[in-house]
């Protein structure tokens, strides 16, 4: 694409309305409903959901605001706005989502399967609001920031993820930890596919 094309408002708010609602979809979809952790705040929100009487929607609403306010006070106010305005559109339309799709249980049994595709759809949805200077919120936005002192939103993810696995670790199985790998390798795989 075309840098004018890419600067355009429309084209940009577009774009990060499409990997709003493939983040949540793939979220609420195939993350939640096995308890997979998926790195950065939506498996610190699954871990959460153990000691706290909220849902995992919920935490990750309490999260990303609290992340928002930090993104304001140090990006610059464009990117920060978008930041903003991806991490509420993925925050609202997990909770929508929960609502409007209550998966007992969860569509594809396997939690191999499960883990691959989610984390698949998930980095094609960061990788279109990182390519319009967006994010999902949540620890791609202590990414952005570091970001601009030149080290890579790969790199970053990697530590990000480390700690959720850590985390998760003490209060999941071994079997759903494997299926946390597995989903942290593909999103990984797939967004360095995307920065070449």
């Amino acid at each position: 694409l075309n840098a004018e094309k890419r600067h355009n408002p429309i084209y940009e708010y577009l774009m990060i309305f499409i990997g709003s609602v493939l983040y949540a979809i793939s979220t609420v979809v195939f993350i939640f409903p096995n308890d997979l952790l998926l790195g950065g705040t939506s498996g610190i929100s699954i871990i959460l959901t153990d000691f706290l009487p909220f849902s995992p929607g919920v935490i990750l609403m309490i999260i990303n605001f609290a992340l928002i306010v930090i993104a304001f006070a140090v990006l610059g106010k464009e990117m920060a706005i978008k930041t903003l305005i991806g991490s509420v559109l993925t925050t609202a339309f997990v909770g929508l989502f929960e609502k409007l799709l209550p998966i007992e249980q969860a569509p594809i049994s396997n939690p191999y399967i499960s883990a691959f595709i989610g984390a698949f759809i998930i980095a094609i949805a960061s990788g279109i609001m990182f390519y319009v200077d967006s994010s999902s919120g949540g620890t791609d936005i202590i990414a952005m920031l570091i970001r601009s002192l030149y080290v890579t939103i790969f790199l970053l993810n990697i530590n990000f993820w480390r700690l959720t696995f850590v985390g998760g670790s003490a209060v999941i199985s071994a079997k759903k930890t494997l299926f946390f790998l597995i989903s942290c390798f593909v999103v990984l795989l797939t967004l360095g596919f995307r920065s070449k």
